[in-house]
């Protein structure tokens, strides 16, 4: 079994790596030029980005050509969106003819700051009830159950996507401060390799997924939003190493 997966803050890698097989990670192979993907069972797990999925996972798909007997698709939300996501990834897939089988989705802590408190978040999202959505969903794939989450929330996918992206590059930003200690860590967590440090001080490009990794991982608050529900507390899954994250995303 082979996982493509999409993290930033861990919450996706905690998924597969609990769900088990060999894991890819998309930004590695998107920076490796890896487009055949070949196996009798093969899965996606990423987030929910406003109802749809990160842009590069999208832009992915329009490449990726999978070759496996049994096809799922997991989405990591925090409120909602989830179906809609899986809707429009598996419309993606099978309009190119790749059959999907099944399709799930887990509840975990939400990382998008503008809207959510990460400590209110980590205070409502169990580990536990985490671990055993998880776990269903592990035995679903060991029987290669088929099954979709069914429910139809929005039908316009091009409006979905532009509504994110202007959302994300006009109304909120991501806004550097000052005392940057050059650790490096936003260079590192960044999946679209758009940080780099000038002056000892991060600079971003125009290439932002916006998944909000180098903000929570800003040791010193460097990096923080416009608009923020809670500047004070950030979120990386307790579960996930940093290194990790980084040797899944660090595509300099």
């Amino acid at each position: 079994m082979k996982i493509l997966y999409f993290t930033s803050t861990g919450n996706n890698l905690y998924i597969a790596q609990n769900l088990g097989g060999e894991l890819l990670s998309i930004p590695q192979l998107v920076n490796d030029n890896i487009f055949d993907i070949e196996d009798d069972v093969v899965g996606i797990v990423f987030p929910v980005y406003y109802a749809t999925s990160p842009k590069m996972l999208r832009e992915y798909l329009k490449k990726v050509n999978i070759a496996a007997d049994y096809l799922f698709l997991i989405a990591s939300y925090g409120s909602d969106g989830d179906q809609n996501a899986l809707r429009i990834m598996t419309k993606t897939l099978e309009k190119r003819g790749m059959a999907v089988y099944y399709t799930n989705s887990v509840l975990m802590v939400d990382n998008y700051l503008p809207m959510f408190d990460m400590a209110k978040e980590k205070e409502i999202k169990d580990e536990n009830d985490i671990l055993n959505a998880i776990n269903i969903i592990k035995d679903d794939i060991l029987m290669k159950k088929e099954f979709k989450l069914s429910k139809k929330m929005f039908t316009n996918v091009p409006f979905i996507e532009k509504v994110l992206e202007s959302t994300m590059s006009k109304k909120f930003k991501i806004v550097v401060g000052e005392d940057c200690s050059n650790c490096k860590l936003c260079v590192k967590v960044c999946p679209r390799g758009n940080i780099e440090l000038t002056e000892e001080k991060p600079v971003l490009g125009d290439n932002c997924e916006f998944c909000l990794g180098c903000v929570h991982h800003c040791k010193n608050n460097v990096l923080n939003l416009n608009q923020e529900a809670n500047p004070d507390e950030r979120y990386i899954n307790p579960n996930i190493k940093v290194s990790e994250i980084i040797k899944s995303n660090n595509v300099g």
